[in-house]
């Protein structure tokens, strides 16, 4: 019995090694050099993808993605498939050096010559990895490359390159600014690197400044971080100063940064970050109508969760916020009404918040309630004390599953 448990072990062992491998084993097996030797003989694209072990969003893709038959099929009618791991392989090292890769999954897509098409980070499902193979098909097609150049051992400085490739030196990023000052062309590929891992003011404005001609020059995927930083900053300070149209207008700048699904993303916390300047709730309110940024009721409630105790002396405000949770079509939650029953207090409606905090309390079967019953017993008391500043309000939030796709 023994042997044949751990006979059943080896195999289902064997069976998880074999699925974890799936994905390696349609890819190239050689170094990039290689690789690239392979597209000009069989005159295909290369699809290069730096991953590492450990990564959730490079594992889940290799299990659901490119096992899935329109990608192989797309795979192998016109590419090659290069997988490199950045932590372990020296092309993998400098391939996403070479890249500043952002984050992993890093896609990059060259062709035989070893022109880069584009680049880009992050889980793609399968009909958004398709769209990506064939839009870069048709870039291809039209002669459409970006700025970087075929190498990969360009001049890096050391502080740049020992981010991607460790050799125990150490090297403070601000050694960066030094090299950017004596850049005699700001545009130039290395330059461009350094500067997308930094965050110096200077540099910041001239990034963003320059953000349409570097979008053509190397895409928007290298400083997508960059922009999303500067983005939050601008969005806090149009708040601070009540800029909407600046806020706006920013918002059709940067969009070509961002893939659609990065946008999705992203918006809500530049808008967000508008409303911790400005503590407009108004316009807060419009804003997320505006680009529908919450089409999701509980990724609403817990935007609005903020806001009900940001505003608790708002009563226009808080009105019409309680009219979309008492507007709901489905059954509103603990956390709902729990906030339901902050409306209806900060309201002095306390008939009806006695009966929100009711439901609340009856609910002790849900997740939340045993980690926030404190707080709605002490909202409890305060309904009935009928005094509606005697609370200092905790914004519990929903608990939302990440969703890679």
């Amino acid at each position: 019995m023994k042997k044949l448990f751990l006979y059943l072990a080896i195999l289902s062992m064997g069976i998880f090694y074999r699925q974890a491998l799936s994905a390696q084993e349609k890819a190239y097996q050689g170094t990039y050099a290689e690789c690239q030797a392979q597209a000009k003989k069989d005159n295909k694209l290369i699809l290069i993808d730096l991953y590492f072990v450990g990564c959730l969003p490079c594992a889940q893709m290799d299990k659901e993605v490119f096992p899935n038959t329109n990608v192989i099929n797309e795979l192998n009618k016109n590419y090659i498939l290069y997988k490199t791991d950045v932590m372990k392989e020296m092309d993998g090292k400098k391939l996403a050096r070479k890249y500043g890769a952002p984050g992993f999954p890093t896609f990059v897509i060259v062709n035989p010559d070893g022109q880069t098409i584009l680049t880009e980070s992050g889980f793609f499902s399968v009909d958004r990895l398709i769209a990506l193979l064939q839009e870069a098909k048709q870039r291809d097609k039209a002669q459409q490359y970006l700025a970087f150049n075929k190498t990969l051992d360009n001049p890096y400085p050391a502080a740049y390159s020992e981010r991607f490739i460790k050799t125990g030196e150490k090297h403070d990023f601000a050694e960066l600014e030094s090299y950017l000052d004596q850049q005699e062309n700001l545009f130039k590929e290395t330059a461009i690197l350094a500067n997308s891992v930094t965050g110096f003011n200077k540099y910041n404005n001239w990034a963003y400044n320059n953000l349409p001609q570097l979008i053509h020059m190397y895409g928007g995927n290298l400083l997508r971080n960059k922009i999303t930083n500067i983005a939050k900053a601008k969005s806090k300070e149009f708040g601070n100063k009540q800029q909407l149209d600046s806020l706006h207008n920013m918002f059709k700048y940067i969009r070509p940064t961002f893939t659609d699904r990065l946008w999705d993303v992203f918006l809500p916390t530049f808008i967000t970050n508008y409303y911790t300047g400005s503590k407009d709730a108004r316009s807060y309110l419009a804003l997320i109508d505006h680009y529908n940024v919450y089409p999701n009721w509980d990724e609403r409630s817990n935007a609005l969760g903020s806001v009900i105790i940001d505003q608790s002396n708002n009563p226009t405000i808080l009105q019409t916020i309680r009219v979309q949770y008492l507007g709901q079509q489905q059954p509103l939650d603990i956390v709902d009404n729990y906030r339901l029953a902050l409306l209806h207090y900060y309201l002095k409606d306390y008939d009806k918040a006695a009966e929100a905090i009711a439901i609340v309390l009856s609910t002790s079967n849900s997740p939340y309630f045993s980690a926030n019953q404190n707080e709605f017993l002490t909202l409890q008391k305060a309904i009935e004390k009928k005094d509606n500043t005697v609370l200092n309000a905790k914004d519990i939030k929903k608990i939302i599953p990440i969703k890679l796709s």
